[in-house]
């Protein structure tokens, strides 16, 4: 049996982790003991010589950083809680915990890096009032006077919500951390709750903060559940986190869309100012992000009554490996001259009315000239009632290496899997490359007015794929709708219609792919890329380089078939992707076949079959190459390709 499987026997060595405590903000000695714990072994101990445990103990002197760190070789593969507690110093009292991956020493370097504080406030009840001591309040209003960087911490006994009375004062001076990992590096056991108040239930107004494993619901009015807001906020990173909107439940009383609250149906309105609902689930607003940008990473998103996450007035945010769904008007926008940069995001089950989609650019703010900016990659766009991806007004987008499946709703004419058009007279434009635009409801991919894209040159081929959308007997032909009146470029992408000779049947593709809503708004599809594809894939980088079993790893490269992986439908791309028999696209890793959740012609997306615990090979090919494809996973550096 492989090594990398669940009951494979663990290497000799064990792993070796570098701990250090970070001493470039620390301004007096420091005693700490960091410690660590097997919480789930990822391989059999057969001579049972392996730590499952460490403890290192650190008198830290920042003038001598060696002092500050050390290392525990030996220890069991698998994943780990990595704890840390200081005894005395500025930062005396401190107590946090993570849970990381240990993999054997063959994979290379691994580090715990503990950052280093200058002061530490604890929660101790959650319990909220105007004056409460020892309250999530008190400490934030004590934080802003600390030294910098302070942390607010939980006490470890202390779970549950703290329900709000009014809004919490925000985090404005800057370099607070607010910890809301428990003690065995569970994230989401502490909420925040807005209770429907008409306020955030975390709002940030300077730069450098960090809000970590919290779950932050119930803004009420209209009021964004976390807020991010003003020039001065930049760099600040929101990892981990839950965000929950007003109400989970949409609902729809003719054409006006409320949530249901107490069992009833709420509609905003002038009967309720300011609505009741609540609005963006996260909102990045009024230039906070245009120094640094402002990350949104490894959260889950849904119920909000406007937009998941949303970039606004100059608002700048990068969104990396989220889930965002179930949100009433929209998953991830740009928007009022914001700028969205997505990674790697599920992006879900999302309603939409006519400015918001799966992925949206929606123009400029009001008399401004300054587009609204989307640029993606990796992104996994499924089952939204709209579009996938809109990009509308006087919006640019670049789009790369996305999956949009299944967007749109029956009865509807709009649900394209990518819709770029005008709007208040404005133009936008979209640069696309190495997408699969399929099974969308309405359509694939269509540019209509004024508005402009490229989906590959003679220069840089689009190796996007479009096909199996719309409905099987639409008059004309719905994969690609050049509703324009000017000429488009498609060159070098996979088409439904391509036909099983090589090289394609370009005119079957002109004729069952695309359409064109004039003489003049041709659409340029030569060459073609042969979807039976002969030539072995080529992988050029695995994100991320290591994972543990069911989690989802993108294998970029080339060459990969999203035509005959597309399945029937969304739902059966697994089923379509096999290795045994070979359909569709196959990836062995250590010899064994991993499931297919996705895949365009340049992102396979699979579900990691184990637990990394020493590097192995990850093979990929398609039903009719010759040979594979092959690169290193379970490394703990980024994974090199080679053909």
């Amino acid at each position: 049996m492989p090594r990398g499987a669940a009951a494979a026997t663990c290497p000799p060595g064990g792993g070796t982790l570098t701990l250090t405590l970070a001493t470039a903000e620390m301004a007096q000695p420091s005693n700490a003991v960091l410690s660590g714990a097997l919480v789930e072994p990822s391989c059999e101990d057969a001579l049972g010589t392996l730590a499952a445990t460490y403890e290192l103990p650190l008198e830290c002197n920042p003038a001598s950083p060696a002092s500050c760190a050390g290392q525990s070789a030996g220890l069991r593969p698998g994943r780990w809680v990595h704890r840390i507690q200081v005894t005395d110093g500025e930062a005396a009292g401190r107590q946090q915990a993570r849970r990381s991956l240990v993999m054997d020493a063959s994979v290379g370097a691994q580090a715990i890096l503990w950052p280093a504080y200058r002061s530490v406030q604890t929660v101790r009840a959650l319990a909220d009032a105007l004056d409460c001591d020892d309250c999530l309040r008190a400490a934030l209003r004590d934080a802003d006077l600390a030294a910098k960087p302070t942390l607010i911490q939980f006490d470890p006994a202390l779970v549950g919500a703290v329900t709000l009375v009014t809004a919490l004062p925000p985090l404005a001076a800057g370099e607070i951390t607010l910890d809301g990992f428990d003690a065995d590096g569970v994230g989401r056991t502490r909420t925040i709750d807005a209770a429907g108040l008409s306020n955030a239930a975390l709002r940030l107004t300077s730069s450098d903060n960090q809000v970590l494993g919290l779950r932050i619901a119930n803004s009420g009015g209209d009021s964004d559940t976390l807020l991010i807001d003003g020039a001065e906020a930049n760099g600040n990173l929101i990892d981990g986190v839950a965000v929950a909107g007003r109400a989970m439940q949409a609902c729809q009383v003719g054409e006006a869309i409320g949530c249901v609250l107490d069992g009833v149906c709420v509609v905003p309105g002038p009967g309720l100012p300011r609505g009741a609902c609540g609005d963006d689930g996260i909102a990045v607003r009024d230039f906070a992000g245009v120094v640094t940008p402002n990350v949104v990473r490894n959260a889950d998103v849904r119920g909000a009554h406007d937009k998941g996450i949303k970039a606004s007035d100059n608002g700048v945010v990068r969104v990396e490996r989220s889930l965002v769904t179930g949100n009433t008007d929209g998953g991830i926008q740009a928007t009022l001259s914001g700028e969205v940069t997505a990674v790697e995001n599920e992006v879900r089950g999302n309603r939409g009315t006519q400015t918001a989609s799966g992925i949206a650019a929606n123009g400029a703010r009001a008399g401004s000239l300054a587009a609204a900016h989307l640029d993606t990659r990796g992104n996994l766009v499924v089952g939204n009632a709209l579009r996938g991806f809109s990009v509308r007004s006087l919006s640019i987008a670049t789009l790369r290496d996305d999956f949009a499946c299944g967007n749109g709703a029956i009865g509807r004419t709009d649900g394209f899997g990518l819709a770029v058009f005008d709007a208040a007279d404005r133009a936008a434009h979209v640069d696309a490359s190495g997408l699969a635009i399929v099974h969308n409801v309405s359509g694939g991919a269509v540019v209509g007015n004024t508005s402009d894209g490229t989906f590959g040159s003679a220069i840089a081929l689009g190796r996007n794929a479009f096909a199996f959308n719309g409905a099987a007997d639409a008059l004309v032909p719905v994969n690609f709708r050049n509703e324009t009146t000017h000429a488009l470029d498609a060159i070098g992408n996979h088409w439904e219609h391509c036909g099983p000779a090589i090289p394609c049947d370009l005119a079957r593709v002109r004729a069952r792919d695309v359409s064109r809503a004039a003489l003049t708004s041709s659409v340029a599809v030569a060459p073609a890329l042969a979807t039976p594809n002969r030539e072995a894939p080529r992988i050029t980088a695995i994100e991320p380089p290591f994972a543990a079993a069911g989690e989802l790893v993108r294998i970029y490269g080339t060459g990969f078939d999203a035509i005959d992986g597309a399945g029937a439908d969304c739902g059966s791309v697994e089923a379509a992707n096999t290795c045994r028999p070979v359909h569709g696209n196959c990836v062995f890793i250590d010899r064994q076949p991993a499931s297919v959740v996705a895949v365009t012609p340049t992102m396979l997306v699979i579900r990691a079959p184990f637990t990394c615990v020493e590097p192995v090979t990850v093979a990929a090919r398609t039903r009719l190459s010759r040979g594979f494809g092959r690169a290193t996973f379970c490394t703990s550096a980024p994974a090199a390709g080679a053909s």
